[in-house]
Formats: structure tokens, sequence, C-alpha cells
């Protein structure tokens, strides 16, 4: 899917997300554009994690394998989630309950 006409009208979130390398509990295989995973982006009051879904694009690679380093877009699927979500926060990229990425937020484009 190609989302520059989301991000015309909806915006997203630019991040430099670190893959968990394999060996440390991360991924088997890298990400392409249009994964799916969830994103850890602050905690509920009972101090589990706030999950929120947020497809992604990778710029200026094909992918990232795990271990590797790269900047993305998110594509928020509920920006109300979102709301809280700054440049500098950190958030986790989550398959179930398992942390396989960590990305530093660098630019919000909100547009709604």
């Amino acid at each position: 899917m190609h989302y520059e006409d989301y991000e015309q009208r909806i915006g997203y979130v630019r991040a430099r997300l670190r893959l968990v390398a394999t060996d440390a509990g991360g991924r088997a295989a890298g990400v392409m554009d249009d994964y799916r995973p969830n994103w850890g982006i602050g905690e509920h009051l009972s101090g589990d994690a706030l999950l929120a879904g947020a497809p992604i694009t990778i710029e200026d690679a094909e992918r990232l394998d795990a271990g590797e380093t790269g900047f993305v877009r998110l594509h928020p699927i509920s920006w109300e989630r979102w709301a809280d979500v700054r440049p500098g926060a950190r958030i986790t990229m989550h398959e179930g309950a398992r942390i396989v990425g960590v990305a530093e937020v660098v630019e919000v484009v909100r547009r709604e």
C-alpha cells in the first residue's frame, strides 16, 4: 500500500527505529513497508503498556533487517490514541507481548 495520500490527508509520525537483533529476542526476519505492528506509546494507569496500531513505511530502503536502524513513517490507525506522542518520545514496537523494536519519535505531522 502506498501512503502518500494518507500522509497528505491525515499525517504521519516519523521515527528512527532500531530493530532488536534476532539473537537478543527480535524477529527472525526483517520488516518491509506495510508491516503492521502495535506500538507501546505510553502506559495505562495500571502500568500496562498502552498499545496502538500503526503500519510503517521505511524511508530510503526496501526493508529493515533485525538489528538494523533506519527512519520510518508510522501511519496511526487511531490518532486519538497517539495524541500525547511528541518528538523525542521513545516508543516500542510489539509483536504480541514481545518488544521487537525501539523507536525515537523525530516528527509528528498531524493534518486532521
